[in-house]
């Protein structure tokens, strides 16, 4: 536990970035999970370093450090002309560049391409997260599980898929993943494809509080006030701490809500920026710190259960709803169902 609130004070820290010139000519735009974020920055140093050896084109990469940070970065999804934009945009979850006027404008028209290792992790493709036009490359994952308080849950049987999570009996027993405008909306996106608005509704209606998942790792199983009997939980953070014995990770039978970390690469620029690329879809799964974040490049997934999946949204229902809206109005109305009623 100590090790995840120096890792997470250390990136707080970080807020005070020094001021970046506009995107222009930019070879690698990524935005990465917080508890990750070091190790990444760590490896494409290392990366950019052996470049300079080499005598090969220096490589300008950004990567904001704050986890809450605003940078000159976050309007370019409006961005007009595609040679302004990052030869690699890299990000997490369903954000900005998932908006139907960038895809629009840029992915579907074909300025981006998908890069994938020679092995792909199996999680990946039973999940069906390949991209099947070949535009997003999907490099790992943020799986959401739960985590329970067992003292806690009173005699409730343990819930052991998403739909159990909404059965009236735990009303007021679940603490939902959320801190600022942040929140898991691979759990929203996946409870409202299969149980619609009703089923926002029912989890709004069991969920006492939203936590940052940080906080949650600290306090479940303990005598703070603020405890739930179950969380829902990164995996990353559920396994980062010792745990009392009456606290119990539960992978989901049906699958962990897989918010995704991906790259668009520009097809332009595969070649000459092959090593950057080689670290999303390779050198990401070589990382210790990043097991927990479902790479696609790893094949010994021995850290997670033996019967781990994962629960995509499909690409099939991206490409049939405007996502990036359909999150945002899903994450508004939850939480404001959520106030009314706790």
């Amino acid at each position: 536990m100590y090790e995840l609130q120096r890792l997470m004070g250390s990136i707080r820290l970080m807020g005070a970035e020094a001021r970046v010139q506009p995107w222009f000519r930019t070879d690698l735009l990524l935005y990465s999970p917080c508890p990750v974020k070091l190790a990444v920055k760590e490896s494409l140093d290392a990366i950019a370093a052996a470049r300079a050896e080499r005598g090969a084109e220096e490589v300008v990469i950004h990567i904001p450090m704050g986890c809450t940070s605003i940078d000159p970065f976050d309007p370019i999804y409006m961005e007009k002309n595609p040679d302004k934009l990052p030869s690699i945009i890299a990000s997490i979850g369903f954000g900005d560049f998932w908006k139907k006027e960038f895809a629009d404008r840029f992915v579907d028209t074909g300025l981006f391409e998908a890069v994938l290792p020679a092995r792909i992790n199996p999680l990946h493709e039973e999940a069906g997260m390949i991209d099947p036009e070949g535009r997003y490359t999907i490099y790992g994952s943020t799986p959401y599980i739960f985590m329970v308080d067992e003292n806690l849950l009173g005699g409730l049987p343990i819930p052991r898929a998403w739909e159990d999570i909404l059965h009236p009996r735990y009303k007021g027993r679940v603490i939902m993943c959320g801190d600022g405008d942040d929140m898991a909306d691979a759990v929203l996106l996946n409870i409202f494809k299969a149980h619609g608005e009703e089923g926002v509704r029912r989890l709004a209606e069991n969920s006492r509080s939203l936590m940052h998942s940080s906080v949650m790792a600290m306090v479940a199983g303990s005598a703070d006030p603020n405890a739930g009997a179950i969380y829902i939980i990164p995996a990353f953070f559920a396994e980062s701490g010792k745990r009392p014995a009456h606290v119990r990770v539960v992978w989901p039978d049906d699958g962990a809500a897989a918010s995704p970390l991906y790259f668009l690469a520009k097809k332009s620029e595969k070649e000459r920026l092959a090593d950057v690329i080689e670290f999303f879809t390779e050198g990401f799964a070589k990382m210790d710190s990043a097991a927990w974040f479902t790479p696609i490049g790893r094949t010994d997934n021995s850290n997670l259960p033996a019967n781990a999946k994962l629960k995509w949204v499909g690409w099939d229902f991206i490409k049939n709803n405007d996502i990036n809206k359909l999150r945002d109005g899903l994450n508004a109305s939850f939480r404001t169902m959520q106030k009314e009623l706790w």
